[in-house]
């Protein structure tokens, strides 16, 4: 059973089964993405967990709000030099390059969740680097589906920044 087979029982919600078109996606990005992020987006399309995380989703076609953020964020680097700072010290991820943010997600709270994206690596073993408002951030060495189940879902898990599985189940709200 697959991370996000077993976040959708967690939730208690029915796969969407999405058709989203991966390879128009990935050429705009300029790099193939996880599959299990696109098995996450197929299945979810777009919505919030338990009032906290917000995965940045495609939703079916060529629309994908993952590309519109990553270039959202490239123009904010370019454009301002305490926007390139602001990422340091890993820098945003460029294709063909040796690693940088890949941002898939992001909190109420403000904390921001990133592939620590590297070209030279297969995107199913890019880990995951969740930071914090003030910029403190974690490294965990796994999918981005099995990091969203472990931090709504699993108690054992040590969570980050605070937030980690409570005694209520975790749900998912589409949005509109």
């Amino acid at each position: 059973m697959s991370w996000a087979d077993r976040l959708v029982m967690a939730v208690g919600r029915r796969p969407l089964g999405l058709s989203v078109d991966w390879s128009a996606i990935e050429a705009r990005m300029g790099t193939a993405l996880p599959a299990d992020y696109k098995e996450f987006c197929e299945i979810f399309g777009s919505g919030y967990f338990s009032d906290y995380l917000t995965v940045y989703d495609s939703v079916g076609g060529e629309d994908s709000r993952l590309a519109d953020v990553y270039e959202g964020n490239w123009q904010i680097a370019e454009e301002d030099e305490a926007g390139r700072y602001y990422y340091a010290p890993y820098g945003l991820f460029r294709p063909n390059s040796q690693g940088g943010l890949l941002q898939w997600g992001t909190s109420v709270q403000g904390d921001e969740f990133a592939w620590l994206a590297d070209s030279s690596m297969p995107p199913e073993s890019w880990p995951v680097l969740a930071r914090d408002d003030s910029q403190h951030s974690q490294h965990f060495a796994m999918s981005m589906s099995e990091f969203v189940y472990r931090l709504l879902a699993d108690r054992s898990f040590e969570g980050f920044a605070g937030f980690g599985a409570t005694e209520e189940a975790p749900d998912f709200t589409p949005y509109s």
